[in-house]
């Protein structure tokens, strides 16, 4: 070993202090003739060292094919555990989205429809015009009831939605239905705080927030169509929940969108508000509740007349064509009378339970009811400065049952009741008595539901038997009022 170091150099480059000699810098042999040669024990050793390096030249080969064998083997091994997770993601992705195909393949973005087109069989369809109004009194008739188009964004921090609505029964017409810009607080499932604006559902009770969609009856009851024709009215609104507490206060126009006088323009500054407080709690998973109070104040508008002058009229009494005496009628002019707002305000109540008995089978019970005052929009219209020239106290409830038979058949029963006026009274062998002007419907209604790669459809039939006390019978007297009707609707929906 002396000699090695006191000798010529081997040839090979000393590494630094701390490096590695790089494979390719091993020498695959070391010519003797490098090496000193001075005596037998000088040769001898020189042999070893020969040796020796060329066994770690084998050594180091080895070990640098064992470790590109493995660092390809690892790399192999990588490769296909990425490809297996590509593979499994986007077979997810693609269950899922051929399980409910209205799911986008952008989440925050939700696109939806549905199409109601009805045939409605009436008793109280008549070949004539209403005179006051010039509409037609024929109720027996094909009618798109509904066509909604709508979109949803939905993101943790903001949301909103358009929708847009077309139907004929009033002549075909296409309007906005919901429209709603919402920057809400996250709090899991349902936001702790969203507020919106727009033009979106009053908040009130169980059936006005309920979807359309949804229902298995084709219309809501007399006392909600009367309180809020349309369901939608423009304003801001703060909802939220936490737990199973749920909560909504809504400042709207007053004026929903299914009115008849100013749908969704407000001829008064004053503006309704309304509020409901309400819980949903899952007891078990056969088991779940829901239910809640509401409330509504504001102030209707009565449309004021213009003055009118006196005018004279010449009545032809003996019809001989000349003027007699007596014949000349004076009007005298009135003083114009201007609008007036007038206090209008209600209170109800709401309880549902739904219990399943299987995976396709339960029952649904739910009931709802009010006690307005001069709130009637549709029905019997309140106006306190009319020709009643009083307050309406308006009273309606409802009790509906739906049975899920199975995957496809579903069968419905509910009773509803109105009265628009507590106070009414009748004239009788001119003596005023108490009347009822209430009317009351019992609606049995069947569907047969299926789907479709995501879209549903579904057949729905329903009689409704009306008892409508403001008939009259050949003698003047009250007496019930023959409408029946029979819907027969026939629903789509993605």
């Amino acid at each position: 070993m002396g000699l090695l170091c006191a000798g010529a150099p081997l040839g090979l480059a000393r590494p630094a202090l701390g490096q590695t000699l790089p494979f390719a810098q091993v020498p695959d042999s070391v010519p003797a003739e490098n090496f000193p040669v001075t005596s037998d024990e000088g040769r001898k050793e020189t042999a070893e060292l020969a040796a020796q390096l060329a066994q770690q030249r084998a050594e180091l080969a080895k070990l640098r094919d064992d470790f590109q064998t493995k660092l390809a083997d690892e790399r192999a091994a990588r490769e296909a555990a990425e490809a297996r997770a590509q593979t499994n993601a986007r077979a997810e992705v693609e269950a899922t989205l051929k399980a409910n195909p209205s799911l986008t393949r952008s989440e925050w973005l939700t696109i939806s429809g549905f199409v109601q087109a009805d045939l409605n069989v009436s008793q109280a369809s008549q070949d004539q015009l209403n005179s006051s109004t010039a509409a037609p009194l024929n109720d027996n008739r094909f009618l798109l009831r509904r066509m909604r188009l709508g979109a949803v964004v939905d993101q943790q921090y903001f949301a909103g939605v358009v929708e847009i609505d077309a139907n004929t029964v009033n002549g075909a017409q296409v309007r906005p239905m919901d429209v709603e810009a919402t920057v809400k607080w996250p709090g899991g499932s349902v936001s702790l705080a969203a507020l919106t604006v727009g033009l979106f559902k009053i908040p009130f009770g169980f059936e006005v927030i309920e979807r359309d969609r949804d229902r298995l009856f084709t219309e809501r009851s007399t006392f909600i169509r009367a309180f809020f024709p349309g369901e939608y009215d423009l304003g801001a609104r703060l909802a939220g929940g936490w737990r199973f507490v749920r909560y909504a206060l809504a400042v709207q126009n007053g004026e929903p969108i299914g009115e008849s006088t100013f749908p969704v323009r407000d001829p008064n500054q004053a503006k309704d508000i309304t509020g409901r407080l309400g819980i949903v709690s899952q007891i078990s998973d056969k088991v779940s509740v829901q239910a809640g109070f509401s409330a509504l104040t504001g102030k209707g508008f009565h449309k004021g007349t213009p003055p009118t002058k006196p005018t004279l009229t010449w009545q032809d009494l003996n019809e001989d064509g000349r003027y007699t005496a007596g014949e000349l009628i004076v009007s005298p002019g009135t003083s114009g009378q201007p609008s007036q707002n007038f206090s209008r305000y209600a209170v109800g109540a709401d309880a549902l339970v739904s219990l399943r008995y299987f995976k396709n089978a339960g029952t649904t019970i739910y009931a709802e009811f009010a006690r307005a005052n001069n709130l009637d929009r549709w029905f019997l219209i309140a106006d306190p400065y009319g020709p009643l020239g009083r307050d309406l106290r308006e009273w309606g409830y409802y009790v509906a049952a739906v049975q899920d038979l199975g995957r496809h058949f579903r069968l419905g029963l509910r009773y509803d009741y109105y009265n628009p006026d507590l106070d009414s009274t009748d004239r009788q062998a001119a003596v005023a008595v108490p009347s009822s002007q209430a009317i009351s419907t019992l609606s049995a209604a069947a569907a047969l539901v299926g789907s479709v790669g995501g879209i549903s459809g579904r057949f729905v039939a329903e009689y409704d038997v009306v008892s409508d006390h403001q008939g009259r019978d050949s003698s003047g007297m009250p007496t019930d009022l023959k409408n029946n009707v029979f819907t027969l609707r026939a629903e789509v929906a993605f």
